[in-house]
């Protein structure tokens, strides 16, 4: 296994993974190129104009490489005729044959096509869900006759300089693989790692890999783990990166972004796609909105005023899920802590000037709020809300503080029972009456505070401390933390929690402050806070995949957004974030496939409808597929799926269990609703 850190160069430095150059076509994928966006169509295959016509729409948009699906020999042949139609009309974008189940079919693609993809899982292996424990004589003949298989595809790849993706899909892995590994991210990469080592056999490079999920934390992970792997097997082939059955909207690219953006921010990555269940040339704006960023990183962009050479402090497993474990901090209405959900922030846009404006934008905040404040403390989601859980307001001045209190009597008044968390870092001497009106008190400690008054007014009060540190301070943060934590033992008060200036690179920043308390055993709670000025989308996609990257790796227990958006996309954004991490589960949870040309119904007037029935039961995941490909295998950890089986005909399933079969697509979306009420899942809307 290799260690924590080898998939990455430096957790608090930007450095992009070193990779030989793939030529698909004419365009070069790694090394020091651009990171490329591919997508794939939507057309059936066998419609040659259809098809055409969709390549010609992806390449007007900017797309570089558009795959296709080829389930059988005959698309692929048909691939003969999209690439010569391509041709006559000046279009020599790179094609990518989409292979199945059919290695035949491969061979034949081959010879029209820049590039094939294959799946490992089921290139030479056929899903039964069978369980049966090999011996290694018995897996050695498995992997003979692997090769046996391979091995023509090889060679013809070789002869005619072709590329090759070995794309291992988590919810497609072979019986073999899972009865070995299980259904981890260490048999994804095995999975991929056997063909890899086929391909070595025979001379032949030209490869690409993928390891993708529905789950952003699974993908993360076998992308980290392949990372990790390949360096210290000396392996130095690109990556293509993609989330599976991201689904739609928003929540389709928060999920691609705390997927694909996590992973980038890291410098792993030459090409990605953004699936989405939407038109094809919806996804390539949005890829290339996703990778303007990493396209234009400086090498070596690192932490603020520390010394590139230190060491990573915080070590947790990259290949596995760990919350980082804290002390609780009390606050009204709700605890942070590493044992309880993270929670959602906002602040007060509306002036303390004018009391009436901003009790209205805290009634905004306030509307969606349970009538009970409590139902959380214990972890559980089982009523949870949508709603902002404590206003951040900053006070400049006396006059401001007064305002400030004169403000909450007011929301009070209004039933309007936020939290409020109080800056008062420009007003230090102020720390009694801030602590009689806050709930948190929020201050940036300078090297020549006096913190035992600000302690000691917090304690007489019972309010939290949030220790906002500034980056530029990290040059003597170590200093800076340990001052804090005397005062705090000096005054026995440890009901603090700390985070950082309000910034847009955030990522490396938390990691060293989640390093350096941790290297203290400062077991205490982290505020994630992110800024931004951008537009809602590029919010929307670099928020993901920074605030994503910690999550997944355990750090935070709370977030801010702070941007000049609407408190309603700010909500949702937030909890969409949560939700894509599964830190904390709000509401329905969808994975839909985002449609090809196997598809075996209109996928997006599907996932529509069947959200508007489903969409109120909180915690329950329905996997919508367009066919057996994407299902059962993609629907990893899905409730309930509904899967297409032929013209017309959908399949049920309950977990990986088909249910329910060739039902006529009228009937399906009512069996759907009366499988879920039979599992005891149902809740009326």
């Amino acid at each position: 296994m290799a260690s924590e850190t080898e998939y990455c160069e430096n957790l608090f430095q930007y450095h992009r993974r070193k990779t030989r150059v793939i030529h698909v076509g004419e365009v070069p994928v790694g090394g020091d190129n651009p990171i490329r966006v591919q997508s794939m169509t939507i057309a059936d295959t066998m419609n040659t104009k259809a098809t055409v016509d969709e390549v010609i729409q992806l390449v007007e948009v900017g797309c570089e490489i558009v795959r296709i699906t080829a389930p059988s020999i005959n698309e692929a042949e048909n691939l003969k005729n999209i690439k010569s139609e391509l041709i006559n009309h000046g279009i020599h974008v790179p094609l990518v044959a989409d292979i199945h189940f059919t290695p035949n079919a491969a061979l034949v693609a081959a010879d029209y096509v820049e590039k094939v993809r294959i799946n490992p899982g089921n290139y030479a292996d056929k899903k039964k869900f069978e369980q049966y424990e090999y011996t290694d004589t018995e897996y050695l003949q498995e992997l003979e006759r692997i090769e046996e298989k391979f091995k023509p595809l090889v060679l013809k790849c070789k002869s005619l300089g072709r590329a090759m993706r070995i794309g291992t899909n988590h919810g497609s892995l072979s019986d073999r693989i899972m009865n070995r590994y299980g259904d981890t991210p260490e048999g994804m990469v095995e999975s991929a790692l056997e063909f890899v080592r086929i391909c070595e056999k025979y001379d032949y490079h030209e490869i690409i890999l993928s390891m993708k999920s529905s789950n952003p934390l699974v993908a993360i992970q076998a992308y980290r783990l392949l990372a990790a792997r390949m360096a210290k097997l000396g392996m130095d082939y690109p990556f293509h990166l993609g989330v599976t059955e991201a689904g739609d909207g928003e929540e389709g690219r928060v999920k691609s972004a705390v997927g694909i953006g996590s992973l980038l921010e890291d410098g792993i990555g030459d090409t990605i796609r953004v699936s989405l269940t939407e038109d094809s040339v919806a996804e390539v704006p949005v890829a290339f909105k996703l990778v303007e960023k990493y396209n234009s990183l400086k090498e070596n962009m690192t932490v603020q005023n520390i010394s590139t050479n230190r060491k990573p402090l915080r070590r947790p497993n990259p290949f596995e899920y760990e919350r980082r474990q804290t002390l609780t901090c009390d606050q009204v209405y709700y605890r942070l802590s590493g044992d309880n959900l993270p929670r959602v922030e906002l602040s007060l846009a509306a002036s303390l000037s004018d009391t009436s404006i901003a009790v209205d934008e805290i009634s905004e905040f306030f509307r969606k709020r349970s009538s009970d404040p409590l139902q959380l403390v214990s972890g559980t989601n089982e009523k949870e809300s949508f709603e902002c859980e404590t206003v951040h307001v900053s006070v400049r001045s006396r006059e401001e503080l007064q305002q400030f209190a004169e403000l909450k009597k007011t929301a009070f008044k209004a039933a309007l029972w936020l939290p409020f968390a109080v800056d008062f870092s420009q007003i230090a001497d102020s720390a009694f009456e801030v602590a009689k009106a806050a709930d948190r008190l929020v201050f940036s400690p300078r090297s020549n505070s006096d913190l035992a008054e600000l302690v000691s007014a917090a304690k007489m009060f019972g309010r939290p401390v949030e220790w906002k540190i500034k980056p530029a301070n990290f040059g003597a943060i170590e200093n800076t933390l340990k001052f804090i934590l005397q005062t705090c033992e000096e005054l026995d008060y440890w009901n603090i929690l700390f985070s950082l200036s309000s910034g847009h690179n955030i990522l490396r920043n938390y990691r060293y402050l989640a390093g350096r308390l941790d290297a203290l055993e400062a077991a205490f709670p982290v505020l994630l806070r992110y800024s931004a000025d951008n537009d809602l989308e590029s919010t929307i996609l670099d928020a993901s995949s920074q605030l994503g990257s910690l999550l997944c790796d355990g750090i935070g227990d709370s977030i801010h957004i702070d941007a000049n958006l609407p408190a309603d996309d700010l909500l949702r954004l937030s909890y969409n974030i949560l939700q894509a991490t599964r830190v904390r589960i709000s509401k329905t949870d969808y994975i839909s496939c985002p449609s090809c040309g196997r598809t075996l119904f209109n996928l997006q007037t599907t996932t529509e409808r069947i959200k508007s029935k489903t969409d109120h039961l909180k915690g329950v995941k329905i996997a919508i597929m367009g066919c057996i490909v994407n299902g059962p295998g993609e629907m990893a950890d899905a409730d309930f799926g509904y899967v297409g089986a032929g013209p017309q005909k959908v399949n049920l399933f309950i977990g990986k269990e088909c249910v329910q079969r060739n039902i006529p697509e009228e009937e399906a979306d009512r069996r759907l609703i009366e499988l879920i009420k039979s599992d005891g899942k149902w809740v009326e809307p």
